[in-house]
């Protein structure tokens, strides 16, 4: 895969209609995709050789998408959706998260914090994180 530049790597938040439609949140600057993979220990010896070598088993266990990103606040309606979201009794939203040249992440998110911030000689910032809540599917691109 060729060389990709970090401000195509994209987050767009849904805006909960039934037809749904994607708006980017330009401001972010820094982002960062998480895939976790658990696993569950179900390591035994060997019955008929309890002495020997035991070998690691496992089974699937959980498995998230996470997402952070963080950048200049531009007060754009993508943004207000995201603080709308986060302040909600259940704070998800769908959200497609796209690699440029490699694909698109799409499912619902958990907003699991929303920060805002500001220095007195620069813009407000925001800081954003998302953990997936349920699957999360990929097209390759």
């Amino acid at each position: 895969m060729a060389k990709q530049l970090g401000r195509a790597f994209l987050l767009k938040i849904g805006d909960g209609s039934g037809s749904e439609v994607f708006s980017a949140l330009a401001g972010i600057n820094s982002k960062t995709l998480t895939i976790n993979n658990s696993s569950i220990d179900v390591t035994a010896p060997d019955a008929s050789s309890p002495g020997g070598a035991l070998w690691s088993a496992s089974l699937n266990g959980l498995k998230q998408v996470a997402l952070s990103g963080d950048g200049v606040f531009l007060d754009e309606t993508a943004e207000a959706r995201l603080n709308t979201v986060a302040m909600q009794a259940d704070p998800v939203a769908n959200f497609e998260i796209i690699v440029p040249d490699f694909g698109t992440y799409a499912g619902e998110f958990r907003v699991t914090s929303l920060e805002f911030g500001g220095e007195t000689e620069g813009g407000v910032t925001f800081s954003t994180s998302l953990e997936s809540n349920g699957a999360v599917t990929f097209t390759a691109a």
